[in-house]
This record gives structure tokens, C-alpha cells and sequence, in this order.
């Protein structure tokens, strides 16, 4: 099973690759996000903030720009 962190990873590097842009620009909410993953919104919530103060990612509303785009990679080894 994946953790919170791994499923996140994975969705940004996924938007990374298409969009060719650290800048993701989600099209849903949190709510949906949190909902697709399986997981509680909260959760969700409290793992990005978790990622922003290791510095891999910043975020406001629905953007999230990849900071540490290695460091998202080496989530998915």
C-alpha cells in the first residue's frame, strides 16, 4: 500500500511530465483530490503542508509548485 506521500508524488510527477512545468494547477478540489486517493481531506491537507516544510513543494489554493523535483522522485523508488 501506498502512502499519502507516494500517492502525492506521484500525481504531481504524472502533471509534471505532461505539462512539462513545475507549476500544477489542479482542477479539482482538495475534497475530490483527497476523495480520489482514497484518503481524508485532512490528511491530504496535513501531508502537503508536511511536504512544504521539507521543502519539496509550495502551494496556495489549487496551484502547487514543485520545489524539489529529485525529492519527489526519490519518494518513488
Amino acid at each position: 500500500m501506498k502512502s499519502i506521500r507516494e500517492m502525492i508524488c506521484n500525481y504531481l510527477l504524472k502533471e509534471y511530465n505532461k505539462e512539462k512545468s513545475t507549476t500544477i494547477k489542479l482542477e479539482f478540489s482538495r475534497k475530490d483530490w483527497a476523495d480520489k486517493l482514497g484518503v481524508q481531506r485532512p490528511s491530504l491537507s496535513r501531508e502537503l503542508m508536511k511536504m512544504r516544510d521539507a521543502g519539496l513543494i509550495e502551494f496556495s489554493k489549487n496551484i502547487i509548485e514543485i520545489k524539489d523535483l529529485e525529492g519527489l522522485k526519490g519518494y518513488l523508488l
